[in-house]
């Protein structure tokens, strides 16, 4: 069966290989023609230009370079939607190479000299007549980049062949892996018990703040918190981290918590500690550190072990390509920290609450309630050390609103959590506390003002009430919630709810108003692919390695040195290719394989009846959702969406092979659902 799956693999691999490279040439060839910019120190008095002033053009040409493929230059050349400008710097020469790219050869070398000139013109302006320049030499006869383009393709096509020829694999004929999944139950039955345990553990929950344990549990996060509010040090927070610790030995429970408290509440994901050498620990890298420690002998193996195992070797050759090209080691060093959270914070949460997956629910969404609840009220009270992220306006279009955009660490977490909330697999009763968890995490996602976090979260709730309550049980819900959601953004529009709902519904509108498409962020984040895919042609297997710039660039103005500013911009919104670049086309494939993981395990759970299917399916798709959102969020150097990452898999892992006690199995009776829905017993 091995030698089998590996060569429906390579097959996948060579078919997508193929079909990428014949797919960039169904558009026609693609040209590129360059021209050359020389600049010179303008004379502005009666002297000679000074050597200051030579020295200056030297310092700029780089940030020229960037100015040149800019916007700004791209829309006064008047290019066509498919055209860019890429730009490089002659060394020593005060000289431009300005390359213009386009899909057809008809008239670019005038084009490509024209763009020259306005690159001239650009610079000229942004240095207040300072500099001139001069086009040395026209636009070059156009040069195919066709071959080019066929074989990022054809990179393309091979990662996603084979991650497509592995999930064929995964869902027809498994590996050892599959037998850790239960099976043998009813979904629905199983649904109920599991909600009922989760009820079980909120109830304990509640009592147990009336014990010694849970006074101490709240008083350290008090400690934690609030004398991060009042003092802004990270001593008390690591203070709590190293009592957990000296209990954990003991109940690992202690230090899990303060990793979920670090990683998911309203304090900062980067408390750093002492600087030792080119790298300062944080307090969340402690109380991981700890918790390897505390769980290191426990035994334990998942089905996502080899799977992270691919993924971290990424991580590491990424890492040292970038290490090898030149890039800062300080920033290397700060993205791998961050990337190992994933595995490392799976394992320990994992084996920490395995045997305890209703506990661990229940502690991180009250965990989560409560933080966004402090979140809010910092927001009405102002205490600004609590406000992470937060900032200060709201763009809509050609709209600025000066209202408060809330963030903090728990932001990415109520995504999947609302998802699970709404799947049946988490009590519904009574309505009071259901509400009294969710409202805070909507209220924050409201808050929060982003749209490319709503899109995907609502499509996956209704996604979870269509199999929940089935199609007629959706359509009366939806027409209940339309009707409601229609007079709260009517009221919110006439300014009834005050500036912030009023912000509220301009964001809300402008995606049915296609207002959001004109928005410079959207224009922005196009230039930043458009970077990377440039980047991509000449590195399409390796990638350039972590810590190398990408191309996208910041452009700012210096006020005190009377120039405009073009620095590389560290980071792009779509972590697909992102992760292409640091990780190489390898990356990609480690990633796709924990992908198929995640979906073979959702639908050989949904096979097998097993008893947390509910949960399950809640699980994939809340994984689902942050995927989703990768595209346009800068998630995959955030801290808290990586330990969220980590939270969900540890949940799913757990989850696959959950059964129900006896006693909570034998008190669930048929459950009142139609056999028309999809998740019946």
């Amino acid at each position: 069966m091995n030698r089998l799956a590996a060569l429906v693999v390579l097959a996948g691999l060579l078919i997508g290989a193929l079909v990428g490279f014949a797919v960039p040439t169904l558009n026609g060839p693609a040209y590129r023609s360059g021209a050359t910019i020389v600049f010179t120190a303008a004379q502005l008095g009666p002297g000679p230009p000074t050597a200051s002033v030579a020295r200056h053009i030297s310092q700029r040409v780089p940030s020229w370079a960037k100015v040149a493929a800019s916007g700004a230059v791209a829309d006064e050349a008047g290019l066509h939607s498919d055209e860019t400008i890429t730009a490089h710097e002659i060394s020593g020469a005060q000289s431009l190479r300005i390359e213009l790219n386009s899909f057809t050869d008809e008239g670019l070398a005038d084009r490509a000299t024209a763009a020259a000139r306005t690159v001239i013109a650009v610079v000229t302006r942004m240095e207040f007549n300072r500099v001139s320049g001069v086009v040395s030499t026209s636009g070059s006869e156009p040069e195919s980049l066709s071959g080019a383009w066929a074989v990022w393709g054809a990179v393309l096509g091979a990662v996603i062949g084979a991650v497509a020829g592995w999930l064929g694999c995964a869902l027809r004929r498994p590996g050892p892996w599959v037998s850790r999944l239960a099976g043998g139950g009813s979904r629905i039955a199983g649904a109920q018990a599991f909600a009922d345990s989760v009820d079980h553990e909120i109830r304990a929950l509640w009592m147990g703040l009336r014990t010694r344990r849970g006074l101490t549990a709240v008083a350290l996060g008090f400690v934690a918190v609030g004398g991060y509010a009042a003092t802004g040090s990270v001593w008390p927070p690591m203070l709590a981290v190293l009592a957990a610790g000296v209990v954990a030995p003991r109940d690992p429970r202690w230090i899990a918590g303060a990793m979920l408290g670090l990683a998911a509440s309203v304090l900062p994901p980067k408390l750093e500690l002492v600087k030792i050498g080119p790298v300062t620990p944080t307090v969340l890298e402690v109380a991981v550190l700890i918790g390897l420690v505390a769980v290191w002998r426990r035994p334990g193996k998942s089905i996502f072990f080899w799977p992270l195992v691919v993924f971290t070797a990424a991580v590491a050759l990424g890492s040292a390509h970038g290490v090898v090209n030149g890039g800062e080691f300080s920033e290397v060093a700060d993205t791998v920290r961050a990337l190992v959270l994933v595995p490392l914070g799976f394992l320990v949460l994992c084996r920490v609450f395995a045997g305890r997956l209703a506990q661990f629910v229940a502690i991180v969404a009250v965990g989560a309630a409560v933080a966004s609840s402090v979140e809010l009220l910092a927001a009405v009270m102002d205490w600004e050390r609590l406000l992470v992220d937060e900032r200060s306006s709201v763009i809509t279009g050609d709209d600025t609103s000066e209202v408060s955009r809330l963030s903090a660490p728990v932001l990415p977490l109520w995504g999947p959590l609302l998802i699970l909330l709404a799947s049946g697999a988490f009590p519904g009763r009574p309505r009071w506390r259901l509400l009294l968890i969710a409202l805070p995490g909507l209220a924050h996602e409201a808050l929060s003002f982003n749209r490319s976090t709503w899109a995907p979260l609502l499509g996956f709730v209704i996604v979870v009430a269509v199999a929940r309550f089935g199609s007629r049980g959706l359509v009366k819900r939806l027409l209940a919630a339309g009707l409601l959601g229609a007079v709260a953004l009517g009221l919110a529009a006439a300014g009834a709810l005050g500036g912030t709902g009023e912000a509220l519904a301009g964001r809300v509108t402008s995606v049915f108003s296609g207002e959001a498409l004109g928005e410079d962020s959207l224009a922005d984040r196009v230039r930043e692919n458009t970077a990377a895919l440039n980047t991509l042609l000449d590195h399409p297997v390796t990638g350039i390695g972590v810590g190398i710039p990408y191309g996208g660039e910041i452009i700012s103005y210096d006020a005190v040195h009377d120039r405009t500013v073009v620095d590389p911009r560290p980071w792009i919104h779509n972590q697909y290719l992102r992760m292409w670049l640091w990780f190489g086309a390898f990356g990609l494939l480690a990633v796709g394989l924990l992908m198929v993981r995640v979906a073979a395990a959702v639908v050989h759970s949904w096979r097998r009846r097993a008893p947390a299917t509910v949960l399950v399916v809640a699980l994939g798709l809340g994984l689902a959702c942050l995927a989703l959102q990768s595209v346009f969020q800068t998630t995959l150097i955030d801290r808290p969406s990586l330990m969220v990452v980590a939270l969900l898999l540890a949940m799913l892992a757990l989850a696959v092979g959950w059964q129900p006690r006896v006693e909570e199995f034998g008190q669930v009776g048929e459950p009142p659902l139609s056999a028309r829905r999809i998740m019946t017993p």
